[in-house]
């Protein structure tokens, strides 16, 4: 299982961070936070892109990524990263109420516990800590008009070539559900765009902001309780 990752997010297989509008939506929810001198983690950095985008570089930034090769990327944007690999029932490599915000998008739907993950999460984040966390939406626009044609909604039931494996479905009820449950309250919730189609085109962000349960991602910034 860890070794899809080192397939997957290799030189030969980046992945285009900048240019997609659920990294531009979590983006400016962190820089409206207005972070200056606080610890900020992302779990699953990948290459470090999204924390080298932050506009208050007067922050100090962390990653854990599975890919040899995100690592190094992330280590030359003067990320301090740890090689890591998520599973069940492991501590994350880091100390009781360190950080300020962490970072988790595209994370929670490969996980098996969930329970276990968030009260890691929990653990390393200061009291007051706000923890950014997005996942596919099952409930999308685009979801639904594939099951209304009975074709399967874009859901992994394995892994495959290109496919790191998607055990996990939300909506934007039983993600805020889950949050809740394990000590955290829930500051902002947002989505992306409205996918009219399998291919993500066309689309659309202001019916996404107007209807959030119909788009594309689920968005989340909550607060350590």
């Amino acid at each position: 299982m860890k070794n899809i990752y080192e397939k997957m997010y290799s030189q030969d297989n980046k992945m285009v961070l900048a240019k997609s509008q659920r990294v531009l939506e979590m983006l400016e929810i962190v820089n409206s936070l207005n972070l200056k001198n606080k610890n900020i983690l992302d779990i699953g950095c990948y290459d470090g892109t999204f924390l080298e985008v932050i506009k208050n570089r007067e922050n100090s930034f962390y990653g854990v990524e599975a890919s040899q090769y995100g690592c190094q990327e992330s280590f030359k944007k003067g990320i301090q990263v740890s090689k890591f690999y998520v599973r069940d029932g492991e501590p994350l490599p880091y100390k009781n109420n360190f950080f300020d915000l962490v970072i988790a998008g595209e994370i929670i739907e490969h996980i098996y516990d969930t329970d276990f993950w968030l009260s890691e999460i929990r653990r390393i984040l200061k009291p007051s800590g706000k923890l950014l966390i997005s996942t596919p939406n099952v409930a999308s626009f685009g979801r639904r008009l594939l099951l209304l044609v009975g074709a399967n909604p874009l859901l992994e039931t394995s892994v495959e070539t290109g496919n790191a494996g998607h055990i996990r479905y939300f909506t934007f009820k039983t993600l805020k559900e889950l949050v809740n449950k394990n000590g955290f309250v829930l500051i902002k919730g947002k989505s992306d765009i409205v996918n009219f189609s399998s291919r993500g085109k066309p689309n659309s962000r202001i019916l996404a902001q107007l209807l959030p349960s119909l788009g594309q991602s689920i968005i989340y910034l909550a607060k350590k309780i």
